[in-house]
């Protein structure tokens, strides 16, 4: 037979099967995509100044302990002869000008006609007509005015060597303030309080945020920034209670201590400006205060 011709030849290279290619590796399943972990929740913005997220931790070193002082207000010749003596730590910080002045004013005249007595619940009430941050915001000057005056009676035996800590009880503060201390740091007692003072001075000194002028609106953040300056005065009143309250008592200043104090927690209880968990380190004596019960 002839040869097959060249289109035959052709066709029959078309009609081969394709070589087989070599056998591949096995497709690896595909691993799940890892989840991204949630992102935290923003947190607010902080206003200028604001240093309320400091820390507070807990001294496993010292001994567990429960203040248990006594409640005691009645002696109101003493109470009073120590707020008219006027001994302060800072410089008082003066309220000038119309409303704010009255009500600065009538503030420190109740304290004065309830101090050894009376009813401390009506005085922190919202007086009917009176804007809630125009009476926040005189309160807290005096509030100020008040723990200044307290830290005046005992800050002579509130040193760095008897007060190596910012401590009550087994709770230690430490101090940040987004400005000299942009990390919480350890500090004694005595310059926790020192920078504590200077930096409420400062928040009420700001007219951004304590407007002078009664026709200022207040800043949006403004109770946010307020409940720092009252967590922060409650740690005063804390360490004080703690480590001092004895002291205080031999001078003559108990009665004095105590209604400030009670004078504070029934105005920081009525507008709900500091949290329970920071209340805890006197929240038997606060519950104390509350009944109306003398250990």
């Amino acid at each position: 037979m002839g040869g097959k011709s060249d289109k035959e030849k052709d066709a029959g290279k078309k009609a081969e099967p394709a070589k087989t290619a070599p056998a591949s590796q096995p497709a690896k399943t595909p691993e799940p995509a890892k989840a991204t972990p949630a992102k935290e929740d923003a947190k607010p913005e902080k206003g200028h100044g604001e240093g309320g997220d400091d820390e507070q931790v807990e001294n496993k070193n010292a001994q567990a302990s429960e203040f248990k002082g006594s409640t005691d207000t009645s002696s109101g010749d003493e109470s009073l002869s120590f707020w008219e003596r006027n001994k302060t730590f800072k410089p008082e910080k003066k309220v000038k000008g119309g409303k704010k002045e009255k009500l600065h004013n009538t503030i420190k005249a109740t304290m004065k006609a309830t101090l050894g007595g009376g009813d401390l619940r009506k005085t922190v009430q919202l007086p009917e007509g009176e804007d809630l941050n125009e009476w926040i915001a005189v309160n807290t000057v005096h509030f100020y005015n008040a723990a200044n005056m307290i830290y005046g009676t005992c800050a002579e035996f509130c040193t760095d060597e008897s007060c190596k800590t910012m401590s009550a009880g087994r709770n230690e503060y430490l101090w940040k303030d987004d400005k000299n201390y942009k990390k919480p740091t350890k500090v004694t007692a005595p310059q926790y309080i020192d920078l504590l003072l200077n930096w409420v001075n400062e928040q009420i000194s700001d007219p951004q945020l304590f407007p002078v002028d009664e026709n200022a609106k207040f800043p949006r953040n403004f109770m946010n920034r307020v409940k720092d300056i009252y967590k922060r005065l409650f740690r005063l009143y804390a360490h004080i209670y703690y480590s001092h309250f004895e002291k205080i008592s031999s001078i003559g200043a108990k009665a004095h201590l105590n209604t400030c104090f009670k004078h504070f927690v029934f105005f920081i209880l009525e507008f709900k400006l500091v949290d329970d968990k920071d209340l805890a380190p006197l929240k038997n004596f606060i519950d104390k205060f509350k009944d109306n019960k003398e250990p």
